[in-house]
């Protein structure tokens, strides 16, 4: 199966160097992100571009999430602070509910409002 998303959109979205979290990493990261996606919705051939995006918020929230990330760190000249983390991690959380809501279709709920015995009469 090929990934959702790749290593480089994962990167656009949270800026962490590959000095810090290797590819390999990164590819973990996405498989988990992926079987997520695959777990809750049927995804349509082609890949949509939302669920590609999806798959790289669900990325990005798992690095961020990384207790040695979450504190926030620097490369170089770059550098996230633990408050941009906390936004970015509530910003990502939302625009993925916001893309899941468009794909998972509700079961329809019925919801009864009397009951009525029926008796058989032979």
């Amino acid at each position: 199966m090929v990934a959702y998303c790749t290593a480089a959109d994962v990167r656009r979205l949270t800026g962490v160097p590959s000095s810090i979290i290797s590819d390999a990493d990164l590819g973990e990261l996405i498989a988990d992100a992926d079987a997520t996606i695959d777990a809750k919705i049927p995804v349509p051939t082609p890949t949509p571009r939302q669920i590609k995006r999806l798959s790289s918020l669900l990325a990005a929230i798992d690095v961020y999430n990384r207790p040695d990330l979450r504190v926030g760190f620097s490369s170089g000249d770059f550098s996230v602070s633990s408050q941009e983390i906390e936004e970015s991690l509530r910003r990502w959380e939302r625009e993925g509910e916001d893309i899941l809501r468009h794909y998972v279709k509700e079961a329809p709920y019925v919801k009864a409002t009397a009951y009525e015995t029926i008796s058989e009469e032979n």
